[in-house]
């Protein structure tokens, strides 16, 4: 049996193609008949030859609901028909991230999409415990945007937010709105700096308390403003602007936490004396752990926040302007989901 799948060949070529339906090798082999899978900055990055990890041809994908078609003989937790969303990751379980149940970073992992072929295709074929049911009553594209707010909640729990703290969001693209989501559901005060007045704008939609356009006002003079000069106890560096990061360290207030979400490869300069007089701490995030289980129980409680952030379903077959309209700043996209 044939299906569709798209298919970067090569960085710059992205095809619709047709291939072989996966089958079922493992005991613990699941088949899952994707229906729905959003569009992500790395999908993007992989079209274009900038992402550093990916292997050619592949076919792209990690933010996928579906239904299981097919199980394996050992395969007990799932049943044909049941509602999944995939845990686009495996690891090692040996190494010493694993070891310290941290397999997000394993030293040997490969993320559906990325390192293997992830979900935009009818179907494809992954372990058991990379599958996660969810409440019937959601869709499967709402379902889609599972694993982005996984990594909203990694990027919280990195940053260690907490009731009362007040958070700094540098940029409300997609992975911005869902921490400024995510971190009010904690308890936090979030102030959001952007751009874009359409991204702006929407972050109100997911609980912004403050909001700053950097060309309309000074940053640091807003934020010390509204923290009664003190600084964001928390920031999120989530626009891959270099220089953001150094200005975080000077602005976060003492035993304050920045975390950075960029995999730029330039270095950055530091101001180490601010660092050390603040006890500023600097966390890497990658992402995540053991996150499915606390989004999907928070799903029914943030529908109403998930229908906004998704804006825009294309078919599989219009990928191309699905992925134009992802990239157009000018276009109010924020969420992009193909269904199949």
């Amino acid at each position: 049996m044939k299906m569709r799948a798209i298919q970067v060949v090569k960085a710059g070529e992205m095809r619709l193609v047709e291939r072989d339906v996966p089958e079922i090798i493992n005991d613990t082999d699941v088949l899952l008949k994707v229906k729905a899978a959003g569009i992500c900055g790395s999908d993007v990055h992989i079209a274009h030859g900038t992402n550093p990890y990916a292997i050619y041809p592949r076919i792209p994908g990690h933010e996928v609901a579906g239904e299981v078609a097919e199980v394996g003989s050992a395969v007990k937790s799932l049943k044909k028909g049941d509602k999944v969303v995939l845990e686009p990751i495996t690891y090692c379980g040996k190494c010493y991230a694993c070891r310290k149940g941290r397999h997000n970073v394993c030293e040997s992992i490969k993320v559906n999409g990325v390192h293997v072929d992830g979900g935009f295709q009818e179907y494809m074929v992954v372990d058991q415990k990379q599958l996660h049911r969810f409440p019937e009553e959601i869709s499967f594209v709402q379902a889609a945007t599972v694993e982005p707010y996984t990594i909203g909640e990694q990027s919280n729990s990195r940053g260690g937010t907490s009731d009362g703290d007040v958070v700094l969001i540098h940029g409300a693209g997609p992975m911005g709105l869902v921490i400024c989501d995510v971190a009010k559901s904690r308890g936090a005060i979030c102030i959001v700096s952007e751009l874009n007045e359409q991204r702006l704008n929407m972050a109100k939609n997911f609980g912004a308390d403050y909001l700053i356009n950097p060309l309309k006002e000074n940053i640091r003079d807003k934020v010390l403003e509204y923290t009664n000069g003190m600084g964001p106890n928390i920031i999120f560096e989530a626009t891959g602007v270099p220089s953001l990061l150094a200005e975080s360290v000077e602005m976060v207030s003492a035993a304050g936490t920045v975390v950075p979400l960029s995999f730029d490869t330039k270095p950055i300069p530091i101001n180490f004396q601010q660092v050390n007089k603040k006890e500023v701490t600097i966390v890497g995030t990658r992402l995540q752990y053991n996150k499915f289980p606390v989004v999907i129980a928070s799903l029914k409680d943030r529908i109403n926040r998930i229908d906004k952030f998704i804006t825009h379903v294309f078919p599989a077959e219009k990928y191309e302007e699905a992925f134009k309209t992802f990239t157009d700043k000018s276009s109010g996209a924020c969420k992009v989901i193909l269904t199949f």
